[in-house]
């Protein structure tokens, strides 16, 4: 993650904003999760590796990440759906009744209060990173608004062309705007041309499988710094402490000797490379799927044991069921011919028995090329092995 996370400060720095895109399950909320508390404990340093005599247990370890962006940070945490609006993220007017009568005062929204903050002169902040997880589960370009000009650091203050907001819902007198509202906060005005302040940093994730989602529009997703986030084998690896090496060599000849852990990591590689041949590499899997298959259990006194490889064997079997499958069914929606060769219905093991096949029907007459519906967890551990090891090989 590390990596990535210096991606991310090195766009900001550049006068960037971040784009976090790929797959689900391939961690692109835990990444920004982890930017998030990071920066609500910022501590400045150099790359490299700390030595600390003191500690026995773990004497080495990597410093913080070196943060380029003007600390104390104030950090705000989003997430767009489809009722999330322009009143939510830029500025909104709500009825206020007062003894004068009913009026519309004007509340800042998220991304106005993030310049409001800075603009403050009692403000501690120097710098605010909001946060938005599923930028394009809501009209990502209803909700910026004008304020998508904002997005690009050269329209902003100590920009080269700063532009002033164009905050026309506002009513301005002797220079000065009305009142505006701020969760938490005083109430601020703001003056004619008052320009955007430089130091306002967006990280945003988004999901690039869920057809469900309101496209992003060209013009907003150019002002952002895309990062690709893509399924990661060699963190299964690590999880369950597997040999990728070794289990990739004689393959074709120890199918069956897969452990429940060897045979998850080289399905997911196997389901992912099909699916990205035949429907491209934004509809893979991600590898946060399986991490739910766990290589240990804890016991009540809170010591730790190996998990049993039946219970394993269980545990892939009930993710295939309820996760897995499911979304390969979504993505081959409308391919029924392409999910049975990905399944290898037609060339099943030619002893034992197999957990896929085709439905048979009561008449001779009808040829049937649909999956027979089944639970795998409520096979026997037998077939569950044998099913996914002969669909990995």
């Amino acid at each position: 993650m590390d990596d990535k996370l210096n991606e991310i400060l090195e766009s900001w720095e550049a006068g960037r904003n971040v784009l976090l895109y790929g797959p689900p399950a391939t961690g692109k909320t835990r990444l920004i999760s982890e930017l998030f508390h990071l920066l609500n404990t910022p501590k400045t340093s150099h790359k490299g590796i700390l030595l600390d005599p003191d500690n026995l247990e773990a004497p080495f370890s990597r410093p913080p990440l070196k943060l380029t962006i003007p600390l104390p940070v104030k950090v705000v945490w989003t997430t767009f759906h489809q009722s999330y609006g322009y009143e939510d993220f830029v500025l909104g007017l709500r009825p206020e009744i007062t003894d004068q009568g009913t009026h519309l005062q004007p509340w800042a929204g998220v991304f106005l209060d993030a310049a409001l903050e800075l603009s403050d002169e009692s403000s501690e902040y120097k710098s605010v990173v909001i946060f938005i997880d599923e930028i394009n589960r809501g009209n990502a370009a209803r909700i910026f608004g004008e304020f998508m000009t904002f997005l690009d650091f050269d329209y902003r203050n100590d920009g080269r062309v700063p532009l002033p907001l164009p905050l026309r819902q506002l009513r301005f007198k002797d220079g000065i705007s009305e009142k505006i509202n701020r969760f938490g906060a005083e109430d601020f005005q703001i003056p004619l041309n008052f320009t955007f302040p430089k130091h306002v940093y967006i990280v945003a994730t988004m999901n690039s499988v869920d057809r469900a989602a309101v496209p992003i529009d060209s013009a907003l997703a150019r002002r952002f710094d895309r990062i690709e986030m893509r399924p990661n084998l060699d963190v299964l690896a690590q999880y369950w402490g597997v040999n990728k090496t070794v289990i990739t060599t004689n393959l074709e000849n120890n199918w069956e000797n897969l452990t429940p852990f060897e045979t998850s990591y080289l399905l997911l590689d196997r389901l992912n490379v099909a699916i990205a041949s035949d429907l491209g590499p934004e509809f893979e899997l991600g590898h946060g799927l399986l991490t739910s298959i766990r290589p240990i259990t804890i016991s009540e006194d809170g010591s730790s044991q190996p998990v049993e490889e039946n219970d394993a064997w269980q545990m892939l079997a009930t993710l295939w069921d309820e996760v897995v499958f499911p979304q390969l069914e979504d993505r081959y929606s409308g391919r029924p011919e392409q999910l049975l060769d990905l399944l290898r219905v037609d060339t099943a093991p030619t002893s034992g028995k197999y957990a896929w096949e085709l439905r048979s029907s009561l008449s001779k007459n009808v040829e049937v090329r649909t999956l027979a519906p089944v639970r795998l967890n409520c096979l026997a551990v037998d077939v569950i092995k044998r099913s996914f090891q002969w669909l990995t090989r």
